[in-house]
């Protein structure tokens, strides 16, 4: 993943964020990205969009101390496919002076 664009994703997000939140806001800005991104995991067994949204929570799990977030909890909302599912909660990380 460009680790701009992911920049731009989260500026456009509120303070507190869950992943699917991120998919939904990616999807919407970065529909190319994220249509190739679901090509790459047409051949995986654990289904598509599992596959790829995997990959999106453990992106920004890895990257969250340059992209300037941090875990809060795990909870349940609803997913691109409109069912609830278990997914990272995120808060920005922001400087006071």
């Amino acid at each position: 993943m460009d680790k701009e664009k992911v920049k731009t994703i989260i500026s456009r997000l509120e303070c507190e964020f869950d992943s699917h939140e991120f998919i939904e806001k990616y999807l919407s800005t970065y529909e190319k990205d994220y249509v190739e991104l679901l090509y790459s995991f047409k051949d995986s067994k654990k289904g598509i969009f599992r596959a790829a949204h995997s990959k999106i929570g453990k992106y920004l799990s890895s990257n969250s101390s340059s992209l300037k977030i941090e875990k809060i909890e795990r909870g349940n909302s609803e997913n691109i496919k409109k069912y609830d599912s278990e997914n990272q909660t995120w808060k920005k990380i922001i400087k006071r002076l």
